[in-house]
């Protein structure tokens, strides 16, 4: 026989022999499903750098050449940057006044606007379309095209202010648009790159896992064929080529599967992720097409070559050897040596760096730890079983549980079954409180003014004005606020630094609407018996609420007394303002930026917002993550079920009673889980320690956790009870047979 019809014979018969048996079909479902999430989280990673590359190259386009920066080169237009607020979360937007009709245009836009016009983002208009104020920046006159947004779906506008918005010497003179200018947009809010990255491995460490479980899966066969081969000659070439018959096709049709999602975006246009509501651009990853073919080919490369190193014929002075040891396993032995090593590195390690020179490589190191935590728990559980099992074989000749016996001498003489069957668990519990650890985001400062949004809602509203605006224009804009608004003023204590109150000045009117005294003169007023309100506000403003003064007097002083801090916007019946109105007037009255108009502590609510949308991102990938941990929990169990019960079969023979299984099946299946599930729930907490910080609300669930662990002792149980009646239905098709 030729070495080519050798090669072809060698892998229809691995072909072959992974159909003639149900584990070998559950197996390449197993090596299908494992190959399609590896290949998904490698093109999301190629996808990730083709997004960061556009939003960066696209960004760059567009940003504001400053005359400072290039003084040799003529005004173009004179430009504010600006920020503003919608659907509680911020974006960018470019007041732009050009010079002449022929000014050079920003990426994305084909004509220049006219005063009171705007050019919007396709996401921007639909935002303001659904909120009713699609002229909140002026008329409308067409949309920015894609390669002038950092992503299909950013929020960003042109707009070329009125007159009266255009203050020129506040604006800055432009020279064009392009590298080496400011940045504006979706860059100053979207996270690092590394940490999106980062966020990836809620993906591909669980891939990694459910590929290493269903490379395993119905290795009991696989192994009998391979010493059949070894024994007629064939060497390392043959086996692989049997190995990779019975593996390769399944793992093609996964590879092509999991690169799917990206060439369909490719082909079909910009799609929107759902829930993140995120655009990706299907012209950045068609620049990236390469990386993502790549990524599928690596995806099928690891697993084939998985598929032919970790099924290896004994050596032959082990196979020789018919002692039951605890650690026939070295890869397992010294992982599981590893373990508590690593655990105490991780919580340990990166904290002996400064945080404010080494964040970003605190951050790596500790992500890194858990990774390696993760990997080598189950093998601690494993070799620590393994240990115990001489001891409780021991302990069976005394009791006389048969079912002790037996599975006391099994998890002594195969670790390595221990680690795959308790992986998932482990995995399951450190994966889910590290995703909940990344999406407490709320601060002290955040919860804070969440807690007065609830107290007072927006009937209080806080403005801050540029000190360079002149006070009549304030004073223009006072007189229109709606009716029902009144308006009074927040002066600093008159000794800094020391403990003197804060002093109010307003209108009659508007202290009565406060429930305070009109008078000429300060009078000091306890906080107790103050409006809600007002307490609220001089909690932002304030460093004294216990007390504070009041007085009679002009919201807006004259030009030659100080300013006040703060003017405060209040209902006269207590019930919300009309926020929108109120920016909308100070947008149309007063030049651009110089004002504006928040609840008391909004800033910090702003902030929080970003941060609570970034930590979606986590739990968009955490959840397919803890998914995919549950079923390699599923596989894994799934190939010990029929293992389990294939070897313990005769059992019935020795001893007369199917009750036996049971007993085995908890010392083998239920007791290692049960172990493992409360030592994960250890170095779950210890691993979430370097991240807690209960000033800023972050710390660990107890409910997440009791959850979790509720939810897998379930499992546990379930899988004590399917492993043992899995066995008996096996010990009733069982038959003696001999030579």
């Amino acid at each position: 026989m030729n070495r080519s019809s050798l090669t072809w014979q060698l892998l229809r018969m691995g072909k072959a022999a992974g159909k003639r048996t149900g584990g070998g079909r559950v197996r390449a479902i197993a090596l299908l499903l494992a190959t399609t999430v590896l290949a998904l989280g490698l093109s999301a990673a190629a996808a990730t750098f083709a997004a960061y590359d556009g939003v960066e190259h696209r960004t760059a386009a567009r940003s504001l050449q400053f005359h400072d920066a290039f003084p040799t080169r003529p005004t173009v237009a004179l430009a504010k940057a600006d920020f503003d607020e919608i659907a509680g979360r911020q974006f960018s937007l470019v007041y732009v006044r050009p010079l002449s009709a022929r000014s050079q245009l920003p990426p994305g836009v084909d004509h220049w606007p006219a005063p009171g016009e705007a050019l919007l983002s396709a996401e921007l208009a639909r935002l303001l379309r659904s909120e009713g104020a699609s002229h909140r920046y002026g008329k409308v006159i067409g949309t920015i095209g894609d390669e002038g947004l950092a992503s299909p779906g950013e929020r960003y506008a042109y707009v070329n202010p009125t007159d009266r918005q255009l203050d020129e010497k506040r604006a800055y003179p432009i020279v064009g648009f392009g590298d080496e200018g400011m940045p504006t947009g979706d860059v100053r809010f979207i996270a690092d790159r590394g940490k999106f990255l980062t966020a990836l491995y809620l993906i591909l460490l669980p891939a990694s896992v459910l590929a290493l479980v269903a490379v395993r899966m119905g290795s009991a066969g696989r192994d009998t064929r391979t010493a059949l081969v070894s024994a007629l000659g064939g060497g390392r070439r043959h086996r692989a080529l049997l190995h990779l018959g019975e593996a390769a096709a399944p793992v093609v049709a996964g590879a092509l599967l999991g690169t799917l999602p990206p060439l369909s975006v490719m082909a079909v246009g910009n799609v929107r992720l759902p829930w993140i509501g995120y655009w990706l651009s299907s012209s950045d990853l068609q620049k990236w097409w390469a990386a993502i073919v790549l990524a599928g080919l690596g995806a099928a490369g690891v697993l084939l070559l998985l598929v032919c190193l970790v099924h290896r014929p004994a050596a032959r002075r082990r196979s020789r050897s018919t002692r039951l040891v605890a650690h026939s396993s070295r890869a397992v032995h010294w992982a599981a040596l590893a373990c508590p090593v690593l655990l105490f590195a991780t919580v340990w390690g990166p904290a002996q760096l400064n945080p404010s020179h080494y964040a970003d490589l605190r951050m790596k190191l500790y992500n890194t730890g858990v990774v390696a935590v993760m990997a080598t728990l189950p093998c601690a559980v494993a070799v620590g079983a393994a240990a115990l099992g001489p001891q409780l074989a021991r302990w069976s000749r005394r009791t006389g549980d048969a079912g002790a016996l037996i599975s006391g001498r099994h998890t002594a003489a195969h670790p390595g079954v221990t680690a795959r069957l308790v992986a998932g668990v482990g995995i399951a519990l450190v994966l889910v409180s590290q995703v909940q650890l990344k999406n407490a985001q709320f601060g002290e400062n955040a919860r804070a003014a969440q807690a007065t949004a609830n107290r007072v809602g927006h009937s209080v509203l806080l403005m801050h004005i540029a000190d360079q605006l002149p006070r009549s224009r304030v004073a223009d804009v006072i007189e229109r606020l709606p009716s029902g608004v009144e308006t009074f003023a927040v002066y600093r204590p008159r000794r800094p630094g020391s403990a003197a109150p804060a002093r109010i000045q307003g209108p009659c009117q508007a202290l009565r609407a406060l429930r305070l005294t009109c008078s000429s003169q300060p009078m000091t007023v306890s906080s107790r018996s103050a409006d809600q309100r007002l307490v609220e506000t001089l909690r932002w403003v304030s460093p004294v609420v216990a007390r504070f003064e009041v007085q009679r007097g002009p919201a807006i002083p004259g030009r030659s007394s100080a300013a006040p801090e703060k003017l405060v916007l209040v209902s006269s019946d207590g019930k919300d303002l009309p926020q929108a109105k109120i920016k909308q007037l100070l947008r149309d009255m007063l030049p651009v930026a110089s004002a504006g108009v928040d609840a008391p502590g909004a800033e910090w609510l702003v902030g929080a917002r970003e941060s609570v949308a970034h930590g979606r991102w986590i739990i968009f990938f955490g959840v397919p993550g803890v998914l995919i941990v549950a079923l390699t929990v599923a596989l894994a169990n799934l190939a010990e079920f029929l293992r389990f019960s294939r070897k313990i079969a005769p059992l019935s023979v020795l001893t007369g009673k199917r009750k036996v299984y049971y007993s085995t099946a908890a010392w083998a299946l239920l007791v290692p889980l049960l172990a493992s599930i409360a030592i994960s729930v250890i170095a779950a907490s210890w691993l979430a320690a370097p991240q807690e910080r209960a000033a800023d609300g972050v710390a660990l669930s107890g409910n997440v956790l009791a959850t979790m662990t509720g939810a897998l002792t379930v499992l546990a149980l379930l899988t004590w009870w399917w492993g043992a009646r899995a066995a008996i239905r096996e010990s009733g098709r069982w038959r003696p047979y001999g030579e």
